[in-house]
């Protein structure tokens, strides 16, 4: 077990290093290009993103998790691998390029034709990169990600700003996410090569093939739960309000990312080594969930009642109609955290199969709330409310399955977890409801107060319930 928790201590230092320092440029950015582009700009991006995700799920068909999980893949099996996810890559490329045209004329925008086709760049050094990614996590090198993250984020957000300066608009969008994905591209060409085959053999897909069926099936599915709100405020509503719920959708997002996603590619990689013994996958992941409910709880009240001050400090105030989305949104992120882990440890235990069965289930939940929103209320506000109400349904019965069928554990200890942070968050919700009637201070000020005094609370309830011992912990790192 120490070697596991060695393990999974320096793949989160280093996941935390890329995730971390890449959040402030991030943050930095996002806040310039708001000011420089319009929500309708947002919006094209958008419709083009949700496309593009969906052709990518091909591209990957669930390969990399296989490769991860599996132990038995010689030289020759991952060349050929790499090979086959050229082929695809480059098949779908040309696909969405030629799709562009039919795109832009569903959804009435001239701007997406060309939109998609510089995207379709992305698509193709996405699958490109596949193979060397998954890798990269199966060797857990960790630190070679966090370093090449760090700098290719640099500097293609510098040139999204300059080219948004200089009056490029929505195209300035587009150059982090291209350059990207080339630049990933060539740091895998240079350091960790994988090598195209002359005479490509199926035997190698074969052998991953059972593992990464069921784990396409499940992205496919979980596709549309993840963006199909997207496409239809698009189509039915404006491209505007797409921009004014993707946007709110993206902060409410960035903790979360930054949070969980230095969590998520270590746990498949490490919890694997447990897989014969999925009751000890629990009792780990059980932490796990500890951490992350502590963290995501008082977070998600935080930001639900300060969506007014955040929202006009990182946009300005032309994005004040994502005000009431973001709020809204903001009360689903302790639970979206959490379930974000849960594909991973579905993996580690091996049960894609499992997995595949439960986002069936869930993505019908999601899918049938947003068509029940757009269609009797028809507001980005009623679509941000039927995503909190399935997340809410799809949480309980994701883990019950999978701590009753998949780990054969005490789901009961799972929902102790959530006792403490979720009456943390009932308390946080009062004093910062007393603070937004009686505080009239500017809006920084506004921000920093109601940020302190959740801070506080949170820190005084952790250390008295003794969910944590904080003054131990720094103690110790002073001595």
């Amino acid at each position: 077990m120490s070697s596991i928790k060695h393990e999974m201590l320096h793949g989160v230092f280093w996941s935390a290093i890329e995730k971390y320092s890449g959040l402030v440029v991030s943050l930095v950015v996002s806040m310039i290009l708001a000011r420089l582009l319009s929500p309708d700009e947002y919006g094209v991006v958008a419709i083009a993103t949700v496309f593009t995700q969906f052709l990518s799920m091909f591209c990957t068909m669930g390969i990399a998790p296989a490769i991860i999980h599996r132990d038995d893949l010689d030289e020759r099996d991952l060349d050929s691998i790499y090979t086959f996810s050229l082929i695809i890559g480059g098949f779908l490329s040309v696909l969405f390029f030629v799709l562009s045209w039919p795109i832009s004329y569903l959804y009435e925008n001239g701007q997406l034709t060309s939109v998609c086709q510089i995207l379709s760049i992305q698509l193709f050094f996405s699958a490109a990169n596949m193979v060397p990614n998954a890798l990269m996590n199966k060797n857990r090198r960790f630190k070679e990600i966090a370093k090449r993250t760090l700098l290719l984020q640099l500097n293609s957000c510098t040139l999204a700003i300059v080219a948004a300066f200089g009056g490029m608009g929505v195209y300035s969008l587009l150059i982090s996410p291209v350059l990207t994905s080339i630049g990933i591209f060539l740091f895998n060409k240079k350091y960790y090569k994988v090598h195209v085959c002359k005479n490509i053999t199926f035997e190698p897909l074969k052998k991953v093939f059972s593992f990464a069926a069921y784990e396409f099936l499940f992205e496919f599915v979980n596709y549309f739960s993840r963006n199909l709100d997207k496409l239809i405020i698009g189509k039915y509503m404006s491209v505007a309000e797409l921009g004014y719920y993707e946007k709110s959708y993206r902060l409410m997002q960035l903790p979360m990312n930054n949070v969980t996603a230095v969590v998520n590619p270590i746990l498949q990689p490490v919890l694997s080594n447990l897989k014969e013994d999925p009751r000890n996958i629990a009792i780990e992941y059980n932490k796990i969930v500890r951490l992350l409910s502590t963290i995501s709880f008082p977070l998600g009240v935080m930001l639900s009642l300060c969506a007014t001050e955040l929202i006009r400090i990182f946009y300005g105030d032309n994005w004040d109609l994502a005000i009431p989305t973001f709020s809204i949104l903001s009360l689903s992120l302790p639970l979206q955290m959490i379930q974000s882990t849960s594909g991973s440890i579905f993996l580690a235990a091996g049960d894609a199969k499992g997995q595949f069965w439960v986002g069936i289930r869930n993505t019908l939940t999601t899918v049938s709330g947003f068509f029940i929103a757009a269609m009797v209320y028809g507001t980005i506000e009623s679509m941000a409310w039927a995503w909190n109400i399935t997340l809410f349904v799809n949480f309980g019965l994701t883990y019950f399955t999978l701590y009753h069928r998949t780990l054969n554990y005490n789901f009961g200890r799972f929902l102790k977890e959530l006792f403490n942070p979720l009456i943390l968050s009932l308390i946080l919700s009062l004093f910062l409801f007393v603070l937004n009637i009686q505080i009239q201070i500017p809006l920084l000020w506004s921000a920093v107060v109601k940020i302190g005094v959740s801070f506080l609370i949170s820190v005084l309830y952790i250390q008295l319930t003794g969910r944590y011992n904080l003054l131990k912990s720094i103690t110790r790192k002073n001595n």
